[in-house]
């Protein structure tokens, strides 16, 4: 049963970023044609009703999570549907803020169900098996999404986003989730673990999420063809199949606060060099280390908020996730200033910048028992 549990909340977190990731492709292919200016306006929407539901989502989900979630990836299947339909950018804009109000319930609610089902010890192993959903999702959209809006228009990975969501919510009809006991004392505002973990990670989530909507296009203004750079994206994640799986092991070994600071010292370093070295193995090697060093990151975050108190786990995680998700407001928006402005190599220097501050917070401010 707790296979089968890992399996339905990795597949619901990994509908909920597939979903939040394929505009970033999809939109190369769209025949709205949508500016810069558009692109950003559609994820900073989804981003905005994705934290809007953070803190709520959280509360609640430690107290119904498997209805939370099922409602959830109803929305999220109506949304992404609208999406696929739209005949236009105010439309899409439309679908985008729903999308984000629906898949913003999916991460806190994992994150409870899984810390409520595994002990102390098991759970980062879990978490690291559940963060596949990461990897996988990066790869399949590289693969998958152009491929798909080529041979079959641009309108059908929403259609099929939507048909997967209301698979898996029926699916969660066969999940019962155990309680976790809270502490006595906590309070989640006040808590220093809590704050630098929601802190350090606006800044590493800030940089990701720059890197993840703008790579692709990188990638086809630096000479790649559409075909490889939907490989080097790909590459952003694929060496994360064999890490997520690891990262469990890792974290157990290391502790939450080594990992964070050192695999995010070497993401912001692999970051700087996507400026300096431009010819296409350079960047399949580049994007192929980020992805490996990004998916110890993931699951370690999920960790830290998973294992600061097991029994408020979903609070925590809405909490966290409500900073580390509203830097996908103020990402698109800074990345277009800087594209326009300076370019995309000053902007790849500036985000590995800002990922190496992120590191050394966690290695001087974070205190959590393994």
């Amino acid at each position: 049963m707790k296979y089968f549990l890992i399996f339905v909340t990795s597949s619901s977190f990994f509908l909920g970023y597939f979903a939040r990731i394929a505009w970033s492709i999809v939109s190369v292919y769209s025949s709205l044609k949508p500016t810069e200016i558009q692109d950003s306006v559609i994820f900073s929407l989804f981003f905005l009703g994705y934290v809007i539901v953070q803190i709520p989502s959280g509360m609640i989900s430690d107290r119904r999570p498997r209805e939370v979630v099922m409602l959830a990836l109803v929305g999220l299947a109506i949304s992404s549907f609208l999406s696929g339909i739209s005949t236009s950018i105010l439309q899409e804009y439309v679908a985008s803020l729903l999308m984000g109000l629906s898949a913003g319930w999916i991460y806190p609610v994992t994150i409870k169900i899984l810390a409520s089902s595994f002990d102390r010890r098991d759970l980062p192993v879990a978490i690291g098996y559940y963060s596949l959903a990461w990897p996988l999702s990066i790869i399949l959209a590289g693969l998958v999404l152009p491929y798909l809006s080529i041979n079959a228009g641009w309108r059908y990975p929403y259609y099929m986003i939507s048909l997967l969501c209301l698979i898996i919510a029926v699916l969660y009809a066969r999940v019962r989730v155990t309680g976790g006991e809270a502490s006595g004392k906590f309070h989640l505002i006040r808590d220093r673990n809590v704050l630098i973990v929601s802190m350090a990670g606006f800044l590493f989530f800030l940089s990701y999420w720059i890197i993840t909507l703008y790579a692709f296009k990188y990638f086809i203004e630096v000479g790649l063809s559409g075909y490889e750079a939907g490989i080097a994206y790909s590459f952003l994640a694929i060496a994360g199949i064999p890490s997520t799986v690891i990262a469990g092991h890792l974290i157990r070994r290391m502790g939450v606060r080594n990992t964070l600071s050192t695999f995010e010292g070497f993401y912001g370093v692999l970051t700087i060099l996507l400026s300096f070295l431009v010819s296409s193995v350079s960047l399949f090697v580049i994007s192929f280390l980020m992805g490996f060093v990004r998916f110890v990151i993931t699951p370690a975050n999920s960790s830290a908020v998973s294992l600061i108190d097991k029994g408020r786990a979903g609070s925590v995680s809405g909490f966290a996730n409500f900073f580390w998700q509203s830097s996908g407001i103020l990402a698109p928006i800074v990345a277009s200033f800087m594209i326009i402005e300076h370019g995309y190599h000053v902007l790849w220097i500036v985000v590995g910048v800002v990922v190496l501050i992120s590191a050394l917070l966690y290695r001087v401010m974070l205190r959590i028992d393994r």
